[in-house]
C-alpha cells in the first residue's frame, strides 16, 4: 500500500478524531508542495520528511500509540522546543544540555533535523514532519506527540519561524506557562521571524530570557517588554574558582580556539591574520568536518591554524591548560557578512568565552569589532584584548596579554567570576522564574547591568 493510500485509509478509520484528520491532510498537502521551495538538498529533505510522516501514518493506521518509539512519556511533561537536535555539535545544544543535565521529565520538540545524528536529550524527542506547516497542522502534530501525558510547562528557543508557531500552539492547547529563551537573533538584526509572529509569541510568553546584555537591550527597545539575562553557563564540575597560573614550559606562541566558526569570512580573515607569523592556533571545533565552511586541512595548517578532533567538554579544561592564550574570532560588523552571521556577533554571547573564563582563566584575544557582544563582555570584565583582523595588531595584543602582570591579573579576575557562570541549579532557576514571571534571583542582572552601546544595526 502506498503512503497516499495509507493516508486515505487512516482518514476513513472509525473513531479518527479531528486532529488525526488534520495530520493526514497535512501529509496529503505535503505531497503537493514543490521541493524546489525547500532549503538545502531538496531530494534529501523531501525524503526525510516523507520518512517522518510515514512513521506517523503507520502508527495511526495500525493502532499503535503515537509515542510508540519511546518507552514511556514522562507525566507530567516539561517541553523544550528547539530549531534542531539538542546535541554537542552546536552551542545551543551544548547549553541546553548543561542547563538540564537531568532531562528525564522533558519531551524535546524540534522543527528540523540539521545534523542527522541521534539525540539523547529528553525522555523522548520528536521532529516536525514539515517546517512549512500551518498552525492547524502544527497543532495536530503536537497533539499526536503528546497524547496520553499531562504537559506542565514549556521552554522555547526560537530561531526559525516554526518554533514560535509550535510554542503558541502548545500555549493555547494546554494553557501552561511558557518561557522564551532567545540565544540567537532572527528578528532585530537579521530577518527570519516576522515582527507580527515575534510580537504574538513574546506577548504570550510568561517569562522572556536572552543570552547577552546587548540582546536584552535590543529586544526591550523594540518590543517594550521585560527580558531577563541568562548568560552561557558552564557545568559545575568543570568550574575552577582558584586562580591558575600558566603551566610551566608551555609554548608562548601557541594559542587555542574552541567551538564553531559561524562565518566563512571569519575563517578566511583569521587565516590571513596568522599567516607567516610563527604563531600556531590549535582549533578544537565542535564538528570534525565543519559543514558550513569550505576548507582544506593542509592549507589551513600552512596558515598556522590546525583543525583538531572534537573534544568533549569534560576533557577541554585539561587541554586548555597547555596553552598561553585563547582566540575568539568574531565579525568586523562592516556589513560585508551575511546578516545572520553578523547578528550572531552583535547580539549572541558565545558559550566558548564563558567556558574559557570559568574553566581555564586564559587571557582571550578577540578578533572583530569592539561593539560585538563578545567584545563587550571582555571589556566589561577586562579579560583580554579586542583587535581587528590585522597581523600587527594581533601580534601586539598577544604580547600584551602575555606580559606576566597582565596575564596574572586577567587570570585572577577570571577566577573570581567563575562561579557566577555555574550551571548548577540552572534548570531550577528557570522553572522557578517561570512560575514567578520574573527572575527568581537577579544574579545575572547584577553581574551584567546594561552598558551604553551605540550603532546597533537593526534591520527594517
Amino acid at each position: 500500500m502506498g503512503l497516499e493510500q495509507a493516508g486515505r485509509r487512516a482518514v476513513l478509520c472509525t473513531g479518527c478524531c479531528s486532529w488525526q484528520r488534520n495530520l493526514i491532510l497535512f501529509f496529503q498537502k505535503y505531497r503537493r508542495i514543490s521541493i524546489s521551495n525547500m532549503v538545502g538538498s531538496p531530494l534529501l529533505i523531501a525524503e526525510k520528511a516523507r520518512a517522518r510522516l510515514r512513521l506517523v501514518l503507520n502508527s495511526m493506521q495500525e493502532g499503535r500509540p503515537p509515542n510508540f518509539r519511546a518507552l514511556k512519556l514522562p507525566n507530567p511533561t516539561d517541553l523544550v522546543i528547539t530549531p534542531c537536535e539538542v546535541v554537542d555539535l552546536h552551542g545551543t545544544g551544548v547549553l541546553v544540555s548543561r542547563m538540564f543535565p537531568d532531562s528525564t521529565s522533558i519531551v524535546s520538540l524540534r522543527s528540523t533535523n540539521f545534523y542527522d545524528v541521534p539525540q539523547e536529550f529528553g525522555a523522548a524527542n520528536f521532529c516536525l514532519p514539515l517546517i512549512q506547516a500551518s498552525v492547524k497542522e502544527v497543532t495536530a502534530w503536537v497533539k499526536w506527540c503528546l497524547a496520553g501525558t499531562t504537559v506542565r510547562r514549556a521552554l522555547c528557543l526560537p530561531y526559525l519561524p516554526a518554533e514560535p508557531v509550535i510554542a503558541i500552539a502548545i500555549k493555547e492547547l494546554f494553557k501552561i506557562p511558557l518561557c522564551t529563551f532567545i540565544m540567537d537573533d532572527k528578528n532585530v538584526c537579521a530577518d527570519g521571524i516576522s515582527d507580527s509572529l515575534m510580537e504574538e509569541f513574546l506577548a504570550k510568553s510568561d517569562l522572556r530570557l536572552v543570552i547577552s546584555p546587548e540582546m536584552r537591550s535590543a529586544y526591550e527597545k523594540k518590543y517594550g517588554l521585560k527580558f531577563w539575562l541568562v548568560p552561557p553557563l558552564v557545568s559545575e564540575a568543570l568550574i575552577r574558582r582558584s586562580p591558575r597560573p600558566a603551566a610551566e614550559g608551555i609554548d608562548r606562541k601557541s594559542g587555542v580556539m574552541i567551538g564553531n566558526v559561524w562565518g566563512q569570512r571569519w575563517l578566511d580573515m583569521l587565516r590571513s591574520t596568522f599567516r607567516n607569523t610563527g604563531y600556531r592556533v590549535d582549533w578544537y571545533c565542535n564538528q570534525k568536518n565543519p559543514r558550513a565552511l569550505i576548507l582544506d586541512r593542509d592549507e589551513l595548517a600552512s596558515d598556522g591554524i590546525h583543525l583538531l578532533e572534537p573534544v568533549h567538554d569534560t576533557q577541554l579544561p585539561a587541554i586548555l591548560e597547555k596553552y598561553a592564550f585563547a582566540i575568539v574570532p568574531s565579525d568586523p560588523l562592516d556589513g560585508e557578512s551575511p546578516p545572520s552571521v553578523q547578528a550572531i556577533a552583535e547580539l549572541s554571547l558565545p558559550s566558548r568565552i564563558t567556558f574559557i573564563v570559568a574553566t581555564s582563566h586564559l587571557p582571550i584575544l578577540l578578533l572583530g569589532h569592539p561593539r560585538s557582544a563578545a567584545a563587550q563582555f571582555l571589556k566589561r570584565f577586562d579579560l583580554g584584548r579586542i583587535v581587528p583582523y590585522d597581523t600587527a595588531a594581533a601580534r601586539t595584543a598577544i604580547n600584551e596579554l602575555l606580559d606576566p602582570k597582565v596575564e596574572s591579573s586577567i587570570r585572577a579576575r577570571a577566577a573570581s567570576l567563575a562561579e557566577k557562570f555555574s550551571a548548577a541549579d540552572a534548570a531550577d532557576w528557570i522553572w522557578r522564574s517561570l512560575a514567578a514571571g520574573q527572575a527568581c534571583d537577579p544574579i545575572y542582572e547584577r553581574l551584567m547591568p546594561p552598558l551604553e552601546v551605540d550603532g546597533l544595526q537593526a534591520h527594517g
